[in-house]
């Protein structure tokens, strides 16, 4: 595994596109293939599924029965870091405890999540189309760029809080519930953020929202470090995707009371 710098940039995803990799990043790789793995255990054994469970909201040296489940399959990189480690464990807990099968997020080899998260992502990144007559081809360019994006950084919390207020009524989250939420996750230091994780993740779970769990690994690493930067990144994805979604919902209002003529006499 590569090294981070000292400002983290190279390993994280979030980048601006100028400065990123040509792929996701190996932190991303490395979380990809981990979730992956816990979720065949989780999936296949229930014993295992108990003992993933059985960590939720705990720290490293409560956790006796996920050792041998987890430890096999940490990076190298973690093994003389406990927060790295601690990040790893979390996930695994919460997978085991509120995971849904066959909805792994992005760039996972189970369904790849495409859901609400993904197309409030696509909708976030895109500009108005200008009118009618606009090329195809334009669409096509914005999924493909939008499936780019999601490969090489995933999806973010915010992302997902975003996708569940979208959904609107009781299958959503309430837009102020949401933000409360997300802000409150934003403050929180890295145990802070540990204890108060599981309570959000079980949220948006019981809301159907797909989570992408190796995104998700990714920031609780980077958070000892990083913690304003991964803060920006959930809070930014959330407003820019709620933006878009109100603008697209305002646009498809003006076209269903727009007038149609008919052909003239």
């Amino acid at each position: 595994m590569t090294t981070p710098t000292a400002s983290g940039e190279r390993q994280q995803p979030g980048l601006d596109e100028q400065r990123a990799p040509a792929g996701a990043s190996s932190w991303l790789v490395e979380a990809r293939q981990f979730v992956a793995a816990v979720s065949r255990i989780a999936a296949k054994d229930s014993g295992a599924r108990a003992a993933l469970r059985s960590g939720v909201g705990k720290g490293l040296d409560d956790v006796p029965r996920m050792h041998r489940i987890v430890a096999p399959l940490l990076p190298g990189g973690v093994l003389r870091d406990p927060d790295g480690q601690r990040a790893f464990y979390t996930v695994a807990a919460l997978i085991a405890a509120y995971h849904r099968h066959g909805a792994l997020g992005p760039g996972e080899p189970s369904g790849q999540g495409e859901g609400d998260a993904a197309r409030l992502a696509a909708a976030a990144g895109a500009e108005p189309d200008s009118g009618a007559g606009v090329p195809t081809q334009r669409a096509v360019r914005r999924a493909e760029a939008e499936h780019k994006r999601r490969e090489r950084f995933g999806d973010s919390l915010g992302l997902a809080y975003a996708a569940a207020v979208g959904r609107g009524g009781w299958r959503g989250i309430r837009e102020s519930a949401a933000e409360t939420r997300l802000n409150l996750l934003c403050k929180q230091s890295t145990s802070g953020l540990h204890r108060h994780l599981p309570s959000a993740v079980r949220q948006l779970c019981d809301r159907n929202a797909v989570l992408d769990w190796a995104r998700l690994l990714v920031d609780l690493r980077t958070w000892p470090q990083q913690r304003r930067r991964v803060a920006r990144w959930w809070l930014q994805d959330y407003y820019r995707a709620r933006a878009a979604a109100d603008l697209a919902a305002a646009l498809n209002a003006d076209d269903s009371a727009a007038p149609t003529t008919g052909p003239a006499a």
